[in-house]
C-alpha cells in the first residue's frame, strides 16, 4: 500500500514537471509578439525592422471606401471600410519593398497569422489597410480605438483578413 501512495506521488510529480515544460516551450514560441503593439504596425524582413506605420500614417495616405459583404460561419455582415493600398503604405516606407519581396505574412496581436502574396499587393483595388468601419475607428482587442486590419477586396470569405494587425513580415 506504501508502495503505491509513492509510486502515485512520483506519477503526480512527472505530470506536474511535464506541465511545467510545455508552458515554458509556449511561452519561448510566442514571445516575439512581446514587442508588437495594437496601435501600430511593425514591417520587417527577418530581424531588420523596415519601418513602423500608425493610424496617422496611413491617413496621411489616398484613403479608400471599400463596401463589402464578408461571408463567415457567423453569417454575412456589411462593411464600409475606409484604410489605404497596402501597396502605398509599403511604398511610404520605401518604394522598392514591393520588388523585393514576393509574399508578406500578415500578424495579429492575437497571434493570427495568414500570408498574402505580392502578385496580389500588386493588383489594383484589392489589398488594403484598413483603420475604420462606417467612418468609426477598429476597436483593439481590449476595446480600445486605433486597430487597423489587412482586408483583400477580392476574398469574399474574409479567411485571410488579419484583425488586430501589429506586423508585416516581407519574405
Amino acid at each position: 500500500m506504501v508502495n503505491k501512495v509513492v509510486d502515485q506521488k512520483k506519477a503526480l510529480y512527472i505530470v506536474i514537471a511535464l506541465l511545467v515544460i510545455i508552458v515554458a516551450v509556449f511561452a519561448f514560441l510566442n514571445r516575439e509578439n512581446g514587442d508588437l503593439q495594437e496601435d501600430q504596425i511593425l514591417i520587417k524582413s527577418g530581424d531588420t525592422v523596415l519601418g513602423v506605420l500608425t493610424v496617422a500614417d496611413l491617413q496621411k495616405l489616398p484613403a479608400a471606401q471599400k463596401k463589402m459583404v464578408v461571408q463567415s460561419t457567423s453569417g454575412m455582415t456589411k462593411h464600409e471600410f475606409t484604410g489605404a493600398l497596402l501597396l502605398d503604405a509599403l511604398n511610404s516606407i520605401d518604394p522598392g519593398l514591393s520588388q523585393n519581396y514576393t509574399r508578406i505574412i500578415t500578424r495579429g496581436i492575437d497571434s493570427y497569422t495568414s500570408g498574402v502574396e505580392m502578385s496580389e499587393v500588386l493588383r489594383p483595388n484589392n489589398v488594403f489597410i484598413v483603420y475604420a468601419d462606417y467612418g468609426k475607428p477598429l476597436k483593439t482587442k481590449t476595446g480600445g480605438e486605433g486597430a487597423m486590419q489587412i482586408i483583400i477586396y477580392q476574398d469574399e470569405f474574409g479567411q485571410r483578413f488579419t484583425n488586430f494587425l501589429t506586423s508585416l513580415e516581407l519574405q
